[in-house]
C-alpha cells in the first residue's frame, strides 16, 4: 500500500459565481453552489456585500404607502443639482428632493392612477423630466424647471376651438372674406416653449362699414398657455401669423389690409405640433424623445396603438417645442409601427447602444437603425423572434467585461444583453433554477433593475414563485461574466436575500445629500413594505438595522480524483481581512448531507496590527468521506462585514483500492 500523502486544496478564486443549474460535480473550479449576499470586490474568494441605510423622507405632504417610483433627474448641466423624484402607491403626493435633505410637493395637472405607480416611467430631455403614466387624459406629462412653480403638466396643448369674429368700430374696412383660427402658445420671454395645433377656422366677411374685424378668443385650455396666436387666410388653406396676444387679452382687432397678409410669417403646417400621446414607456437618446405603448383605447391621440413608437424631432429642428411635439403630416410622420398585430404589445425601450435604440415585445427584439433622413429617421428591424423583455424597468444600460456599452434585459427565459456590436448574449445558464421560478404573471412587478457602475454590477430584482413583488435580488458582476465555448456568458452571479432584496423600485442617486448633491452614485430603492427609501451599498453593517447572512458554499470536493475512495479533511483555515469581533462559521457537509459539522473562527488580529489573518477552524476534521462540501460565512444573520481571500482544506486518503 502506498503511503498516505497529505495534500492541501487551496480555494482562492470563486469569481465564477453561483451555479445551481449544472450538476454539482460538473461545476467549473471557480464556481460554487451558492453565493449568498456576497460579491468579489477587492477579493477573489468572496466578501459580504454592502449594507443599507434609510434616507429621510420628510417634507411636504407625507407619503402614505410604499414608495413605488424613484427617478434621478438632472435639470441642467450640473449633477450637483440632481433631484430625486418619488411617488408612493397611492399616487399622492408626487415629491422631489432637491437642494437639501427634505422633499417638496409637486403640483400635478392630471392625477396618477393609484396602485399603478410602479409602472410610471421617466426620461430626461432638454432639461425637462417627462413622465409616462396612466391618467384620465391621453397625454404625456412633463416637468420644466425653468417655468417656476414645480408642476407636472401635460405635454403639448389641447387644440383650440374656433374663434369668433365681428365688426367693431366705424369706418370702411374692406368687405373681403377671410378665415381666422387660433393656436395656444407658451412663451418664456420671447422663447416659444410650445405651440398647439391650429383650431378650426371661422369665415368672416366684414360689413365694409366697420373699423376692424374683432377676433374673440375661444375658451382657454388652462394648460399654462401664456399667449394666443391669431392666424389668417384668404382661402382657408394657406394661413399666416397675424398676432401673438397675451392670454389675458381676449380680443384682437384686425385692421390690416388683406393684401398685406402674405407679408406675415407663414403658419406652421397642420400636424407639425401634434401631441405626444399617453405612452407607457419612454426613452431619450439625448436629441429625441421616444415613446411606445398606449394607455388609451382607439379613438384617442394614441389610437390604441400598442406597437407604435412615437418620436420627437431632433432638438433645434424648429426651436419651438421640439421636445414636446410629434409631427403627423403628409410628408413627415414621426412614428413607426412594429407589426401592430404581430407579437403582442411593446414591453419596453432601451439604449441607445452604439447610437441605436432598441424596442422590445414579450418575445421580440427590434433594432431602430438610424437612417440620417429627417423625415424617416429610423428603420425598424426585428432581430429576435423568440425572446424579448418582460418589463421595461428590467432593462438597463451597463458595460460588458471589457468596458464597452451593453444593454441588459430580462426575458421570460432569463437575462440577456445586447452588445456594442449588436449581438445578443445569454447570461442565464448558471442560474436557470432561479429563472424557471419567475412569476411571469405577477400582478405587481415581475422585475426591475439598476446598473451600479462603481462595482460593475447589474442588480436585478425579480418576483419568484407566488410573489407578486420582488423579494430576491440577483447580482451580476459584468467583469466576471465571460463567454464560454458556446458563446454563452458564464460566471459572476450571486444571489441576494434580506431586506434590500424586497424592493418595489430602484434608481441611482447621490451618495451624499445636501445643497450640493454628490456626484458619486449609489443604488436607492423603494422598500417592498412600509414607507421607506433606502440607500444601498453603504458601509453599514446591516440592512438599515436588520442583520443579514452571507456565505459561500463550494462545489463537492474530490481530492483523490476518483469516486469511491475515502478521504479525510483536517482542520481547514482561511486567509481573511482582519476584523475585530467578527466570527465566521465553516459548515462541512460529508457525502451530500449524510453528516454536517460546524466550527467557528474569529477574524480578530493575533498580534500587532495585522491587516490579514490566518485562522484555523479548530476541530474541523471530517473522516471517511467520499465527497466534502464546505460552506463559509455567517452562521446565521449577523451584523458585520467580512472579506475572505482564500480557504485552505488539508486532506489525505483514508481508503485505497
Amino acid at each position: 500500500m502506498p503511503p498516505r500523502k497529505r495534500e492541501s486544496l487551496v480555494i482562492m478564486d470563486l469569481r465564477g459565481g453561483r451555479n445551481q443549474s449544472d450538476p454539482p460535480m460538473s461545476l467549473r473550479p471557480n464556481q460554487c453552489v451558492e453565493a449568498m449576499n456576497v460579491d468579489w470586490r477587492d477579493t477573489t474568494f468572496a466578501r459580504k456585500r454592502g449594507g443599507a441605510a434609510a434616507i429621510g423622507i420628510t417634507g411636504g405632504t407625507a407619503f402614505s404607502s410604499t414608495i413605488d417610483f424613484l427617478y434621478r433627474f438632472v435639470p441642467g448641466n450640473s449633477e450637483a443639482a440632481a433631484e430625486l423624484w418619488a411617488i408612493d402607491g397611492d399616487a399622492t403626493p408626487v415629491k422631489r428632493l432637491t437642494g437639501g435633505t427634505t422633499f417638496a410637493d409637486v403640483t400635478v395637472s392630471d392625477a396618477l392612477t393609484a396602485n399603478d405607480i410602479f409602472n410610471v416611467v421617466g426620461a430626461t430631455l432638454n432639461g425637462k423630466l417627462f413622465l409616462a403614466y396612466d391618467s384620465s387624459v391621453d397625454r404625456l406629462h412633463a416637468y420644466d424647471p425653468l417655468l417656476g412653480t414645480p408642476r407636472l403638466r401635460r405635454v403639448g396643448f389641447a387644440t383650440p376651438a374656433a374663434p369668433t369674429a365681428a365688426d367693431t368700430g366705424a369706418g370702411a374696412y374692406a368687405a373681403t372674406q377671410r378665415y381666422y383660427r387660433v393656436r395656444w402658445l407658451q412663451l418664456s420671454g420671447s422663447t416659444i416653449i410650445r405651440r398647439s395645433e391650429p383650431g378650426a377656422s371661422v369665415a368672416f366677411t366684414p360689413s365694409g362699414t366697420g373699423a376692424a374685424a374683432r377676433v374673440t378668443q375661444p375658451a382657454v385650455a388652462s394648460e399654462q398657455e401664456t399667449h394666443w396666436e391669431i392666424e389668417v387666410s384668404l382661402d382657408d388653406t394657406t394661413f399666416y401669423r397675424l398676432s401673438q396676444t397675451a392670454i389675458a387679452t381676449t380680443t384682437y382687432d384686425d385692421s390690416a389690409a388683406t393684401t398685406t397678409y402674405a407679408s406675415n410669417p407663414l403658419s406652421d403646417a397642420t400636424g407639425a405640433h401634434a401631441r405626444f400621446p399617453s405612452v407607457r414607456y419612454l426613452l431619450s437618446d439625448g436629441n429625441r424623445l421616444l415613446g411606445t405603448g398606449a394607455y388609451e383605447s382607439a379613438g384617442a391621440d394614441s389610437g390604441g396603438r400598442n406597437s407604435r413608437i412615437w418620436f420627437t424631432p431632433v432638438l433645434g429642428s424648429a426651436d419651438t417645442g421640439d421636445d414636446e411635439r410629434v409631427p403627423n403630416q403628409t410628408t413627415q410622420k414621426n412614428w413607426v409601427d412594429l407589426n401592430e398585430n404581430d407579437g403582442g404589445a411593446t414591453t419596453g425601450l432601451g439604449g441607445p447602444i452604439n447610437g441605436i435604440p432598441y424596442a422590445f415585445k414579450y418575445r421580440q427584439v427590434w433594432k431602430l437603425r438610424p437612417t440620417g433622413d429627417a423625415s424617416t429617421p429610423y428603420l425598424p428591424r426585428r432581430i429576435r423572434d423568440d425572446i424579448g423583455s418582460v418589463a421595461h424597468k428590467a432593462i438597463a444600460i451597463g458595460e460588458d467585461h471589457v468596458g464597452r456599452a451593453a444593454l441588459y434585459f430580462l426575458s421570460h427565459r432569463g437575462p440577456y444583453r445586447i452588445t456594442f456590436d449588436g449581438n445578443i448574449e445569454y447570461l442565464g445558464r448558471d442560474n436557470e433554477d432561479i429563472w424557471r421560478t419567475l412569476n411571469l404573471g405577477a400582478t405587481g412587478i415581475v422585475g426591475h433593475s439598476v446598473y451600479h457602475p462603481d462595482l460593475h454590477q447589474w442588480w436585478l430584482w425579480v418576483s419568484l414563485d407566488a410573489n407578486n413583488t420582488p423579494a430576491t435580488r440577483m447580482m451580476f458582476d459584468v467583469q466576471l461574466g465571460l463567454p464560454d465555448e458556446h458563446g454563452q456568458i458564464r460566471g459572476g452571479w450571486a444571489e441576494n436575500d434580506g431586506p434590500t432584496s424586497a424592493a418595489r423600485c430602484s434608481c441611482l442617486f447621490s451618495n451624499t445629500l445636501g445643497a450640493s448633491m454628490s456626484r458619486d452614485l449609489k443604488p436607492h430603492i423603494g422598500r417592498g413594505t412600509g414607507t421607506a427609501i433606502w440607500k444601498c451599498d453603504t458601509t453599514d453593517l446591516d440592512d438599515a438595522g436588520t442583520d443579514t447572512q452571507a456565505f459561500i458554499k463550494t462545489r463537492p470536493i474530490l481530492t483523490t480524483g476518483q469516486l469511491g475512495r475515502k478521504i479525510g479533511m483536517h482542520e481547514p483555515y482561511m486567509l481573511a481581512v482582519t476584523l475585530a469581533n467578527v466570527t465566521l462559521t465553516l459548515t462541512s457537509d460529508r457525502n451530500f448531507s449524510a453528516e454536517t459539522r460546524t466550527h467557528t473562527a474569529t477574524l480578530t488580529a493575533d498580534e500587532g496590527s495585522q491587516t490579514r489573518v490566518f485562522k484555523k477552524f479548530e476541530g474541523g476534521e471530517v473522516g471517511e468521506a467520499d465527497l466534502i462540501q464546505v460552506q463559509l460565512g455567517d452562521g446565521a444573520a449577523q451584523e458585520g462585514a467580512w472579506s475572505v481571500d482564500a480557504l485552505v482544506i488539508p486532506t489525505e486518503p483514508q481508503e485505497w483500492a
